[in-house]
Parts: C-alpha cells; structure tokens; sequence
C-alpha cells in the first residue's frame, strides 16, 4: 500500500454525500503534465484508490462523435476521445459553428461583436457557406443550397443566432484533412484536468478554424474520515485537486500539501508540483 492509502480506500467513494449536500472545499488552480495516463490508473488502483472513469468534462454521457479508423486522432487522444465540434471563421468577428453534441448536428452562424440580432452584412459568401457544407455533411448539392437559403432568410427576418440542423453523417476526416491542407499554422489548448482540448488552426497569422475535442479523465480518490482528497486528471495530462470536507473545516496547509504530495507519489506522479500550487477554500457551498 501507498503511503496515503489504506484499506477504507478501497470503498467507493460514490453516493457517500448526497448531491447538493452543503461542505466545504479546497481546490487548486489546474496544470498540465507530460504523463502516461493509463499508467498512472494502474498505480492508482494498484495502490488501493479509488479510480471513478471515464468522464467527458464532468459527465459519463459520451457525446460527440468518434469517427472509426481515424488513426491520426487515435494516436494523439486515445481510444475513446470524442469530436464535440469545428468551427470556420470567414472574417475576424464572424464564424459558423458545427455542432454535434445533439443527437442531429447544428450549424449556427455567429457574430461574437454581441449584436440583438445577426447583421446582414455578416452573412458569408454564399458559395463559401456552400462549400462548407458539402465539405462536413454527405449531403447533395441541392439540399446544401437549400440549407444555405434556410440560414440566409432567418439573417433577413431577424435573429441572433440563425441556425439549422443537419440530418446527415459528419465526414469528420474530410474535414480535418482539409483543415490541415489550408493552415499555416496551429496551437493547442491546455486541458486542465477536465480533457477539453481546443485545437486552433491559422492562415497567415489570421484565425481560420478550430476544432473542439474531448478526452477521457478520471478521479482519483482517497478518503480519510470525512475528508475526500482527490486528483482529476486527464489523458492529455490537465489535472487539479480538491478536498470535499464538513461544513467550516479547515486543514492546515502543510498536511494537506503532504497528503497530496504522498498521492502523487503513489500513482507515479511528480511530487514537486504540489508546492508549487495555489488553493482556494470555501467554507460552504451555500
């Protein structure tokens, strides 16, 4: 057993407070780590935590898509990432979103300037919405001009988000690869420990996509009487932690930091980084 663990470890932490249950709570500011996330579970239980998996940003509920045989994201996300959405940007302001957390995708068009309702002038080109569509959707030319037309007359009755859903397949490779084929440059995001990665892609200097993907984390959990240490990490290596206690307590800084630090130990993780986070506390969630 780890230096932390002990046999009430191994008790599943799920259901022990009902959800809403007022306590206080300590938590840190999230980092990222270069780490082999199979590995450190595998510690984990091994060690006797309990390890609660796999979660989509705070829910089990897989949404998205996973597009099979796509061996570049395979490689880079793991088995079960999840492709939440994509989004073009034909000016600095102005982007269409797709959507496909919904059981039907949405394409939405939006001016982030925070107008009532979408500008007319915002409209992309048409041939360029055209072009868009055929590349997402397994969809005929005619139906995508119909879609086109469908965006356009809601700009011209006035909304603020003119939007359709897309009852067709997302060729999701298709439209990666043309991502990759146009940019000039790309970043990533940090993941944080809740595994929402957004990749942004360039042209020149100028935004021109980005693309919203999802990757497994977990919990890693001790308890200690009526304290709930735990790890939240994800597979592209975000993580924070937080400590679920009673209702006003409070744990000096230095035991809490080593307990932390004798988990990470644990689970392969490097302990040095616990020093170096901040805390926050709430004494109550109400």
């Amino acid at each position: 057993m780890g230096a932390v663990a002990g046999t009430a470890v191994t008790v599943s932490l799920a259901g022990c407070s009902s959800t809403g249950a007022d306590h206080a709570s300590y938590w840190s500011e999230s980092r990222q780590l270069d780490i082999d996330y199979d590995s450190v579970l595998a510690d984990a239980r091994d060690t006797g935590y309990t390890v609660d998996e796999p979660y989509y940003v705070g829910t089990k509920d897989a949404r998205g898509i996973h597009p099979d045989g796509f061996a570049d994201f395979d490689d880079r996300f793991g088995p079960a990432y999840r492709v939440f959405g994509f989004t073009f940007f034909p000016a600095e302001y102005v982007f269409v979103e797709f959507w496909l957390t919904d059981e039907t995708p949405t394409v939405t068009l939006i001016d982030d300037r925070g107008f009532d309702e979408f500008p007319v002038e915002s409209i992309p080109p048409e041939a360029w919405l055209f072009d868009r569509l055929t590349l997402a959707f397994g969809i005929s030319e005619t139906t995508a001009r119909d879609y086109v037309a469908d965006l356009r007359e809601q700009v011209a009755e006035g909304t603020s988000t003119p939007s359709i859903e897309v009852d067709a397949p997302v060729s999701f490779p298709r439209v990666y690869e043309a991502i990759e084929t146009e940019r000039t440059d790309a970043s990533g995001s940090d993941t944080g420990g809740d595994g929402w990665y957004k990749e942004t892609s360039y042209q020149d200097g100028t935004r021109y996509a980005t693309v919203d993907i999802i990757v497994q984390s977990a919990e890693i959990r001790y308890e200690d009487g009526d304290r709930t240490y735990t790890i939240k990490l994800d597979r592209l290596g975000g993580f924070y932690v937080t400590i679920r206690l009673p209702v006003g307590e409070e744990i000096p800084e230095d035991e809490f930091r080593q307990v932390f630090r004798d988990m990470f130990d644990d689970v392969g993780l490097p302990t040095e980084v616990v020093g170096h986070l901040r805390f926050e506390y709430a004494g109550s969630i109400w």
